[in-house]
């Protein structure tokens, strides 16, 4: 079993797709297809299967992922090791994150964390899973979730990732819409973005506006795109649509709804110097992130 293919397998499930797990790889889509023969061949199984123009892991697939992912974790830490038998001391800590935290905080923090503590090492795996069950299993070192875990068996501090408010498409059209009734009446609500606020949020919603219509959209960065395309509103962090480009999506500040307030929650189990230096540097990061937005 040759590895390389382990690692042209993980990169194809992250896009499904041959030319963009090419350009990553930094060979031929033709390379690329011919390790994931290879590798299905050697498993006796089809990793993938075509779902229209794209490509999906097939129930094998699926199943084979956290296989192939194991794998590489245990060959690079095995590496990792033996470079640096007698060498000054390091410590590399294993984060399991959410696709939000991945996406909007993580690349602004660690850059932090290099230049502050550059004895730690950091190997990041996005999980879609329930993160608390993972640190449990010591899977991982530290856990960031916006979910709060609901298990006394880890370690857990929810951090204020920030205010919400109402998030609406930035055009002169609506330069006379005043309170959230008036962007609820024209606008359909995107809601579901974050795990926990949303079920009362929609009350609140339904108590001033009965007629309102929610789409239900998991993804903030979706959300994102659909507001700036004049397709909806939804309430998002502060900071988010601060720190990004504004031309196309402005804040609107509560009148009739009490936004809610979002957390973020450092999860860990095991007790480490490197792991509460993490912990501090993050703390401080979101802190400082939040005064930007004030």
């Amino acid at each position: 079993m040759n590895l390389e293919w382990y690692y042209t397998f993980l990169v194809v499930a992250k896009y499904q797709n041959y030319r963009k797990a090419a350009d990553e790889l930094f060979i031929t889509q033709t390379t690329v297809f011919n390790h994931i023969k290879n590798l299905e061949g050697v498993l006796g199984v089809n990793l993938f299967e075509q779902f229209g123009r794209n490509i999906i892991l097939t129930e094998s697939g699926k199943y084979f992922y956290p296989i192939a992912q194991k794998t590489i974790n245990v060959y690079e830490q095995g590496l990792y090791d033996m470079k640096n038998m007698g060498t000054t001391k390091r410590t590399k800590l294993n984060l399991a994150v959410t696709t939000y935290i991945d996406g909007y905080l993580l690349p602004k923090f660690l850059p932090i964390l290099f230049n502050t503590a550059p004895q730690i090492d950091i190997a990041t795996t996005v999980l879609d899973q329930y993160i608390p069950q993972a640190i449990e299993d010591n899977q991982y070192d530290i856990g960031i979730d916006r979910r709060e875990p609901n298990t006394t068996k880890v370690q857990y501090k929810n951090v204020c990732e920030g205010r919400i408010q109402l998030a609406v498409p930035n055009l002169p059209e609506n330069d006379s819409l005043i309170s959230e009734d008036d962007f609820f009446k024209k606008y359909r609500v995107i809601t579901d973005n974050h795990p926990t606020y949303w079920d009362s949020l929609k009350t609140s919603i339904n108590n001033l506006y009965p007629d309102a219509n929610f789409v239900s959209i998991s993804s903030v960065r979706a959300t994102e795109d659909l507001i700036s395309a004049n397709q909806g509103v939804s309430y998002l962090p502060v900071y988010i649509v601060k720190g990004s480009n504004q031309s196309k999506i402005r804040l609107i500040a509560p009148q009739k709804i009490e936004s809610p307030i979002s957390f973020t929650y450092l999860i860990w189990k095991k007790e480490s110097s490197a792991i509460h230096t993490f912990i501090k540097l993050f703390e401080d990061f979101i802190a400082k992130e939040q005064e930007k937005t004030q």
